[in-house]
């Protein structure tokens, strides 16, 4: 066999991998562990995601590691200028507080799974409206909100218990990497550190059914308070 030919088969034999990789491009990659994907920096996020929009704690959970939350207080942002609408807005006191009513059954069952692991709930802190005009935004985007927010002091400095969580107006489009929200995940949670400290964060795309809203809402912050690290803590 020449040369020419050589070289030829091994640039069949390194080109066909690619291009299939390329092909399967539309897939989403994902970590190994169920309810996880990566987020735009490349690190493990986990999600509710679109099939299980119960707040039910999949059991049983292990702990990888790390510590937990020994107690929680949402701070909730509503983020989008359709929460300025009166019937949007209207769905705001439901989800300020998400285990401020034991009779909802998403509030109790995220309450008893914080109290099996002894975590403690602080009442919320108070909501905070912020009605940019948006239309598509991924996790960093929420990041650098969160940032402004801290920095305009419209928002509570982070302590060990904060946890925020970012509810998206009808019409703003959540992404995070390869992921769509509404259609690959129903909230996910995430964390950064800022100088002002460890930021946790939940992230809560509109949904049209208000008890899969709530629901989902109330898993994600569970979530948070028992894996606040994302990849160490119980799940």
């Amino acid at each position: 066999m020449n040369r020419f030919a050589i070289l030829i088969l091994l640039f069949a034999s390194c080109a066909t991998p690619w291009l299939a990789a390329q092909q399967s491009g539309a897939a989403i990659d994902r970590p190994a562990e169920p309810n996880f994907v990566f987020d735009d920096d490349g690190g493990k996020v986990q999600t509710v995601p679109k099939e299980e929009p119960t707040v039910a704690s999949p059991a049983p959970k292990k702990l990888h590691g790390g510590a937990i939350m020994k107690s929680v207080q949402q701070v909730s942002i509503f983020l989008g200028s359709r929460w300025a609408e009166g019937g949007v807005r209207a769905r705001e006191a439901g989800l300020s507080d998400l285990l401020a009513n034991n009779s909802s059954s998403s509030n109790s069952s995220a309450l008893n799974d914080l109290q099996s692991y002894q975590i403690k709930a602080f009442r919320a802190a108070p909501s905070v409206d912020d009605f940019s005009v948006l239309s598509t935004v991924n996790d960093l985007a929420i990041q650098h909100k969160l940032v402004e927010l801290l920095a305009n002091k419209a928002i509570p400095a982070p302590n060990d218990s904060t946890v925020y969580v970012v509810y998206l107006a009808p019409g703003v489009n959540s992404t995070i990497g390869g992921s769509k929200g509404g259609v690959d995940y129903l909230a996910y949670h995430n964390i950064v550190h800022v100088e002002a400290g460890a930021l946790r964060y939940v992230v809560v795309p509109f949904s049209t059914d208000a008890a899969t809203h709530r629901a989902a809402a109330a898993r994600a912050y569970a979530d948070t308070a028992e894996n606040p690290n994302g990849v160490d803590g119980l799940y």
